[in-house]
Order: C-alpha cells, then sequence, then structure tokens
C-alpha cells in the first residue's frame, strides 16, 4: 500500500508538472530509491550530452512569497510576511499552502518530506553524542521557537504548532534555493531580526534574490564526487543542465558545495564519506587568548613561554581587529587546491601574540606591517599552533582511535553513528594540522624569548657568562690578551 501511495504521488506530481508549464526532457525519469535508504532521484534513463538541459522550470511555477500572492489582494497578510526573515516568510507561506486542498502547489508539497533527520529533531542526549563539535551551537531551536510564535502564531492560520513550523522550516533548509529576482524587488525582504542562520547556500551579495522551492529540481540528489547537474538561472526559465556526459542508468546529481559533514547533518540530516574531504573544526580566538595568559606553556621539553597579562593580551587581540585579522573563530579544514588547512588569518594572530615587545611597537606604530605567510609560519607559531590544536582535541570526550572502534561496531543507532562520524572527521582535520604546523621553520628573530627550566637556565646562565668572560678575555687591552 505505500509503495502504490508513493507511486500515484509521483504520477500526479509529473502530471502537474506538465500543466503549470515545466519542460522535461524525456531522457530523464524519477525514480523510486528507497531500497537504497533514499526517497526520489532523477536517472538517466538515456545517454546524456555535457550542457544538455534536463528540464526547464518557468518562474511562476516556483513556490515563493511573490508568486503565492501575484495577482492577489492580499493586504496586509503579504506585508506581514514580507517584514518577517525570507526564510520564516516561506515557512509562513508553505504552512498556509499546505492547508489547502485547492492549493496550486499541492501536488508539490504532497511528494516533499514530512520530517528530514537534520539537527533540529535530535534529542538533547543525542546531540550530545557530537561532544566538542560546533555545529551544535548553529542549531537554534529555541529563537526559531520565539520566532514561530512570535510571527507565525498571530497570522491565523489554521494549524499552527511549533512542530509543524520547524517541520516545514527544516523542508526549506534542506530544498530551497536562493533565486535571482527579474525585477527590481519592491520591497525588503530578509535581513531581519533573527536571521543568525544560513539556510540556503549561494547567497547573492549584488543581486536581489527571493528565496524559493523549485519544483523538481529538489529532487535531485547531492554528491560532492558524483555531481554531474546544475541548475541555471540566467534565462527567462530556470534550466537544470548537465555539467558532463551522463549515461543511461545513472543518477544525475546535484551537489550542495563544500559543505563539511557537521552542516550537511545540521540541514539535510544525513553525513556522507563524500563530504569528508570538506569537514572543518572552529578555533575561537578566545580560546588562544585564554590559553596565552593562563600559564606558562611548555613549547617543548625544559621549554617554556611565559604567559601574557591581561592587558598585553588585550593589545595584541585590538591590533589583530586594526588590522583586520581578528575572527570569533577560525575554520581549520583539510587541504585542498582552493585553500590552505590552517588560514593566514590564525598565524597572523599569532604572530601577534608571539612578537616581542619591540617588533609589536613596531607594527602599532605602523612602522612595519605583518609579513607574508611564509614569515608568518616560524617555528615558535608552529610549536604554540600544535598546543592550540591538541588543546582543541583535548574538547572532545573521546579520541580519535576510540572513535574509529566505536564506528567498527555493528548495530549503532543512525544518529549515534552519524554524530561518531561528524566527530571523527573533525578529529582527523585537527591531526592533519598538527602534522603541518610541526613542519614550520621559519626565523623565531622576532619572537618573544622562551626560558628553559630552573636547570636549564642555571646551565644557560653558566654558559653565558663563560662566553662573556672569554669575550672579554679576548679582547684587546685587557688582562691575558693572547699574542
Amino acid at each position: 500500500m505505500e509503495s502504490d501511495s508513493f507511486q500515484a504521488t509521483t504520477e500526479a506530481f509529473l502530471e502537474w508538472l506538465s500543466k503549470i508549464g515545466v519542460r522535461i526532457n524525456p531522457k530523464m525519469t524519477l525514480k523510486d530509491l528507497k531500497s537504497e535508504g533514499r526517497g526520489r532521484g532523477v536517472v538517466a534513463a538515456a545517454d546524456f550530452e555535457e550542457d544538455e538541459v534536463v528540464f526547464c522550470i518557468p518562474r511562476t511555477a516556483v513556490l515563493n512569497v511573490n508568486n503565492v500572492f501575484a495577482g492577489q489582494d492580499s493586504g496586509a497578510s503579504k506585508e506581514a510576511l514580507l517584514q518577517m526573515p525570507n526564510w520564516l516568510a516561506l515557512t509562513a507561506t508553505m504552512m498556509s499552502e499546505g492547508q489547502q486542498s485547492d492549493s496550486r502547489w499541492a501536488p508539490y508539497l504532497a511528494v516533499l518530506p514530512q520530517k528530514l533527520d537534520s539537527l533540529v529533531f535530535w534529542s538533547e542526549e543525542e546531540l550530545a553524542e557530537l561532544q566538542a563539535s560546533s555545529v551544535a551551537k548553529k542549531i537554534g531551536r529555541s529563537s526559531a521557537e520565539e520566532m514561530f510564535t512570535k510571527h507565525i502564531s498571530p497570522l491565523g492560520l489554521g494549524e499552527f504548532n511549533v512542530e509543524l513550523c520547524h517541520q516545514v522550516a527544516s523542508v526549506i533548509m534542506a530544498y530551497a534555493f536562493d533565486i535571482p529576482e527579474e525585477e527590481p524587488a519592491k520591497q525588503e525582504n530578509g535581513g531581519a531580526e533573527g536571521e543568525t542562520d544560513d539556510l540556503v547556500s549561494d547567497d547573492g551579495e549584488d543581486e536581489k534574490t527571493i528565496l524559493s522551492m523549485i519544483p523538481l529540481a529538489d529532487m535531485l540528489n547531492a554528491d560532492a564526487e558524483r555531481n554531474n547537474a546544475r541548475i541555471y538561472y540566467e534565462n527567462e526559465d530556470l534550466e537544470m543542465r548537465t555539467i558532463k556526459p551522463i549515461m543511461a542508468g545513472e543518477e544525475i546529481f546535484n551537489d550542495y558545495g563544500q559543505l563539511p559533514r557537521s552542516d550537511l547533518l545540521r540541514r539535510y540530516g544525513y553525513v556522507t564519506e563524500n563530504y569528508a574531504q570538506y569537514d572543518v573544526v572552529e578555533i575561537s580566538s578566545a580560546s588562544i587568548k585564554s590559553l596565552m595568559t593562563e600559564k606558562p606553556q611548555e613549547i617543548q621539553s625544559g621549554q617554556f613561554l611565559d604567559p601574557l597579562t591581561s592587558a598585553e593580551a588585550e593589545e595584541r587581540v585590538a591590533l589583530a581587529d586594526r588590522e583586520g585579522i581578528l575572527e570569533d573563530s577560525y575554520d581549520v579544514n583539510i587541504a585542498n587546491a582552493e585553500e590552505r588547512a590552517i588560514p593566514d588569518e590564525l598565524l597572523a594572530l599569532l604572530y601577534l601574540f608571539l612578537l616581542d615587545n619591540e617588533n609589536l611597537e613596531a607594527i602599532v606604530t605602523s612602522q612595519s606591517a605583518l609579513p607574508s605567510r611564509s614569515k608568518l609560519a616560524t617555528e615558535l607559531v608552529g610549536k604554540v599552533l600544535v598546543k592550540v590544536l591538541r588543546h582543541r582535541e583535548a574538547e572532545y570526550a573521546t579520541t580519535l582511535e576510540e572513535d574509529e572502534k566505536l564506528l567498527q561496531a555493528a548495530n549503532l543507532p543512525r544518529r549515534t553513528a552519524m554524530a561518531i562520524q561528524v566527530r571523527h572527521g573533525e578529529k582527523r582535520v585537527l591531526r592533519l594540522a598538527v602534522e603541518e604546523a610541526m613542519k614550520f621553520e621559519a626565523a623565531n628573530k622576532r619572537m618573544r624569548p622562551i626560558r628553559g627550566s630552573a636547570l636549564n637556565t642555571a646551565k644557560n646562565g653558566s654558559n653565558l657568562n663563560n662566553k662573556r668572560r672569554a669575550e672579554e678575555v679576548s679582547k684587546p687591552g685587557k688582562k691575558g690578551r693572547l699574542r
């Protein structure tokens, strides 16, 4: 029965697409992929060439606030929506349309998932499995619920509850597109309070866009490795086109962009090894400052870096802000052709924390500037960076090796397994970054001095005194001068 219902809604959806003017290449088909643990997918029924159109969608068929209210004397309803953040306005619009049996988009809404496995639906116990991953702080469930109550509840929709709002908002987060508007916007829609979570990707900076659900385009599954199609907005219709040849029987994949698995889980409710290459770990500037001020740091056996005072640290933080390299947190990732594993800004911040007072003052007074990356990567910066990275890894409750053993175990709950994959990937990123930092070898000539242990200091002091005495003896006019 469930299979029959699935097929019936699919056929009704395809019939509806034809009625609203969507043009589908006969070489593609919409396939049931539940046997593979997924929903629907778009598959090539025949060979596609590169840059061939898979389907075209009229802009009028797209579900967004403007299209829903087009030609209607909506008055206060649309005005209220336009005052909301764009994702919230689309949430309210979809909820309203979903409660109308005669909605223009009813056949489309019927094929959308009822609920995803994204992090907003996880229990506190399940979220705890993410351990020290920064993604747990980005869910924003309570703030979203406040906005649902404040903005959507007063609209007087026939059915309102917070859980339903979360379900619709999660679908928007997973499937919505920002598409350029054809005409200048008549109203500002977005930038309002609470827009703290990036619900969609490819957000245009210089052109006006509108958050939209695009029927059929969101039926494509995404894969970083097998991406073979993308959507284009420049023509009158929206076009899904191939970006490489596709053989008959192959699935047609879109791509979410370079998302770490933590964001893949947060937005879409699943993880895949194909996105492991984009995993990131956030290092907060506050944690670095704390590490540099709390106690002497042992840089290597018997050698210590004295802590900065709070005033000295604040001076360096202010300078980092002035130089444009201060961030709340820094993304450490896996190096690829487009970016380095350790960002220049993080190296520059550590460099400022480690500069001696004379060279720091030269930058403060603009007599010198921050050097190039090759000179930022001093041996001392590398050793301190190793301390920072290891300190960050220690925030996780399990080690990389323990996670590897857990992942080999059978019958792990799905959410637990996904959480372990995310935190394991982040620890791997940290380990690789440690390996890179240990290779730093630029000169430390401008850096703060390193002191030895009490025993080493005494020995070094004795050696230094002996050296000075030898120099004094060898100088002309001194007693004991060599002849």
